[in-house]
């Protein structure tokens, strides 16, 4: 290998299998649009072979940012899980993330000693510093760029901290290049195709999750104004040269019922926001 900065910063869900992100960005260095085949040349242990699929391309060398390996996980979360959350609905999937999906046993905690810095110490904490990096980054690699390596149940849309990154590396004109596990395109009449899109379609920044409440608080505090993040996050995973506007064929028609369906909700949540601030 060789020392450098790397020009790639790649935008994951810790909720993503680890195969299928490794997978991810082997597709992304080879040029593929997907990375199903690369999952199962790893299933089937293809090393070889897409070692020399990376040497003819002359890219073996690339490096690449993930924050599970350039951040320094034993300063900040090794020792714990997070609070539990409150509701049930988020319990089940905190405490589901926590366990090995064979066994069913909670992973073990890390008991290093290392000195944990969190929010409390946001100058020392090394979790928080996203935007920053970006910044530090762009300067000094011309031409950086952004993979957003996407699950097969696109639960990355739905985490405070991926959302941020796009809408980051958007505003930064950092090129993004997204990989998602199929390139075979959605159909509008694929009931599963409709769950996502009315999902993605619905987006907004205040339901996103992140693995303890005090970074989504971070985050939400850093945008200055909800309603325009959420149309330019829309306008990037689904507009018109969105990351996913390939994707969903045929959705156009639903469109116009799905936004209308979002601004009633805003409505509706605007007008209890009020209630509860006269009661």
């Amino acid at each position: 290998g060789r020392h450098g900065h790397p020009r790639t910063m790649v935008t994951h869900a810790w909720d993503n299998v680890f195969s299928h992100l490794v997978a991810a960005v082997v597709a992304d260095a080879l040029g593929k649009k997907d990375y199903e085949g690369v999952v199962e040349m790893l299933v089937n242990r293809h090393f070889d072979s897409l070692s020399r699929q990376l040497e003819i391309r002359q890219i073996s060398n690339e490096s690449y940012w993930i924050c599970a390996f350039c951040v320094n996980q034993h300063s900040a979360i090794c020792n714990s899980f997070g609070q539990p959350p409150d509701d049930p609905k988020d319990f089940a999937r905190w405490d589901r993330s926590r366990r090995d999906s064979v066994s069913d046993e909670a992973y073990p905690t890390c008991d290093c000693t290392t000195t944990k810095y969190l929010n409390g110490t946001p100058e020392l904490c090394e979790i928080n510093k996203f935007d920053d990096m970006m910044a530090h980054l762009s300067k000094v690699v011309p031409d950086l760029r952004q993979l957003v390596a996407v699950d097969q149940k696109f639960i990355l849309f739905s985490r405070a901290w991926c959302v941020a990154e796009l809408v980051e590396a958007s505003m930064s004109e950092i090129p993004q290049n997204v990989e998602i596990y199929s390139n075979r395109p959605f159909r509008a009449n694929d009931a599963e195709a409709l769950f996502i899109y009315a999902k993605l379609a619905k987006l907004t920044v205040l339901d996103c999750k992140a693995s303890r409440q005090e970074d989504k608080d971070a985050i939400l505090a850093r945008i200055p104004g909800i309603p325009r993040f959420d149309a330019q996050l829309q306008e990037i995973i689904l507009g018109t040269h969105g990351l996913l506007c390939r994707k969903f064929v045929g959705f156009g028609l639903l469109d116009a019922a799905v936004r209308t369906a979002r601004r009633s909700l805003e409505v509706a949540k605007s007008n209890t926001d009020e209630n509860s601030s006269t009661e």
